[in-house]
C-alpha cells in the first residue's frame, strides 16, 4: 500500500483503527483478551477514542469543504454521511438480528436472545421495528452508531456557527454536559429506559474534538496547551491506572471493597460520560499528542499500517466487527470458552478485519489517477 497522502496526520486513522479493533475484541463476552485493552487499564474505553476522534475528523473534512466550497454545500455533505450511517445502522439492524435468532433457534438456545436484547424485537417486531427506525431500539452492541449519527446530524446544525462562535458553543455544550446529571436529560429507549450513550452527555466529548479539529486543521491555529497541562495529564494517568488495573483484578478475586467500587463508578458512568471517563480520555489524548509526533517512523510500518487501513474504512470495519463478534461468542458459547477458543476467534476476528481494510483500501486506490495519468 502507499503511503498515506501528505499532510494527513497518520495518528487519526492508526488510533481510529485500533479503537475499531478494541471494540470487536470487547464485544465478546466474557473474552480474556479484553484484559489486553483499554477499558481494563484506563476509566475510559475505545467508545470515547472512536467519538473523539470522530468529531476531529468530522471538522478536518466537513470544515476544509466548508472553507473550500461554502457552508451549505458542506452541510449537505454532513447530512448526506448522516444518511450513509442511518442506512448501515437499519442494515446492520436486519443482519444482526437475523443472526442471533437463527443462532438461538439452531443451537437451541433461547438465552441467547435474552442475552442479546432482541426478544422484544421478536415479541412485537412490528413496534420494535418503528422503535428501530427511530433508533430508539438499541439490542446490545448496537448503540453505538445511534449515537454518532445524533452527534454528527449535531454537527450540520451548528456548523454555520462555528467559525465565529465555536468557543461560545464549547461553552454551551459543556453547561448541557453538566446539566445532565441534575436534569435527568436523555432520549428514550425501547423497551424501556433511555440510550445507552446519552448523546446530551457524549456531545460534549464530540464537540471537544470538533473544536480542536477545527483550529488545528481549518484554522491552521493548534490548540495551544501549555506544558505543564501535558505533565498534569501524565501525572494523573500513572495515579489512575494502578487504580484501575487493580479494580480489573480486584473484581475477580473480591479483592475491592464494594463501597469504593461504586463511590468510582458514580464518577466514571459509561451512559453519562462520568467526569472520570472524559478526564481519562483528555489526559490520554494529550499525553498521546506529546509523545507520538505526527511523522513517527512506527506509523509506516507494516503492523502500523495494517491498523491505520482499518481507521480509514471506519464504517465498514465496524459493521463487520460487530457481525464478527456475535459470530464470535456465539462460537465460544457453544462450542466451550476456552482459553484455546477464544485465542482462535479473537485472532481470525482480528486478522479479517485487518484484511478486509486492506481489500477496501486497494479497492478505493484504483479509482485514484497514478502519477503521469490525467
Amino acid at each position: 500500500m502507499s503511503a498515506p497522502a501528505k499532510g494527513r496526520d497518520q495518528r487519526l486513522d492508526f488510533f481510529r483503527g485500533l479503537g475499531l479493533l478494541f471494540i470487536f475484541i470487547n464485544h465478546i463476552p466474557d473474552n480474556a483478551f479484553s484484559f489486553l485493552t483499554l477499558a481494563n487499564f484506563l476509566f475510559c474505553d475505545a467508545a470515547e477514542i472512536f467519538v473523539f476522534l470522530s468529531g476531529y475528523a468530522a471538522a478536518l473534512v466537513f470544515g476544509r469543504r466548508a472553507r473550500a466550497d461554502g457552508t451549505a454545500y458542506a452541510m449537505a455533505n454532513v447530512l448526506a454521511r448522516v444518511w450513509t450511517l442511518y442506512v448501515a445502522h437499519i442494515f446492520l439492524f436486519v443482519i444482526y438480528t437475523a443472526q442471533v435468532a437463527w443462532t438461538a433457534q439452531n443451537f437451541d438456545n433461547p438465552l441467547f436472545i435474552e442475552e442479546m436484547q432482541i426478544a422484544a424485537f421478536l415479541d412485537r417486531p412490528h413496534v420494535a421495528i418503528v422503535q428501530a427506525l427511530l433508533l430508539a431500539h438499541q439490542p446490545l452492541f448496537m448503540n453505538i452508531l445511534p449515537l454518532y449519527i445524533a452527534l454528527l446530524l449535531g454537527f450540520a446544525l451548528v456548523l454555520p456557527l462555528i467559525p465565529r462562535f465555536g468557543r461560545y458553543l464549547l461553552v454551551l455544550s459543556a453547561a448541557v454536559y453538566v446539566g445532565v446529571p441534575i436534569f435527568d436529560w436523555n432520549l428514550p429507549g425501547y423497551p424501556d429506559g433511555g440510550w445507552f450513550f446519552n448523546p446530551f452527555a457524549w456531545q460534549f466529548l464530540f464537540a471537544l474534538g470538533i473544536f480542536c479539529g477545527w483550529r488545528s486543521a481549518v484554522d491552521g491555529e493548534p490548540v495551544g496547551v501549555p506544558k505543564w497541562v501535558f505533565w498534569a495529564a501524565a501525572i494523573f494517568l500513572a495515579a489512575t491506572v494502578p487504580v484501575r488495573t487493580w479494580i480489573t483484578v480486584g473484581y475477580y478475586f473480591d479483592s475491592v471493597p464494594i463501597a469504593f467500587a461504586e463511590a468510582i463508578y458514580q464518577f466514571a458512568d459509561k451512559t453519562n460520560e462520568g467526569p472520570l471517563r472524559l478526564l481519562s480520555i483528555l489526559a490520554l489524548c494529550a499525553v498521546v499528542v506529546w509523545r507520538v509526533p505526527r511523522d513517527a517512523a512506527w506509523l509506516n510500518l507494516r503492523w502500523a499500517r495494517a491498523i491505520t487501513r482499518c481507521g480509514t474504512n471506519s464504517l465498514a470495519i465496524f459493521c463487520l466487527g460487530i457481525f464478527l463478534s456475535v459470530l464470535g461468542h456465539a462460537a465460544l458459547v457453544e462450542y466451550g470458552a476456552s482459553i484455546a477458543n477464544q485465542a482462535v476467534v479473537t485472532a481470525a476476528g482480528c486478522f479479517i478485519l485487518l484484511a478486509l481494510a486492506k481489500l477496501f483500501s486497494w479497492y478505493k486506490a484504483q479509482g485514484k489517477p497514478r502519477r503521469g495519468e490525467g
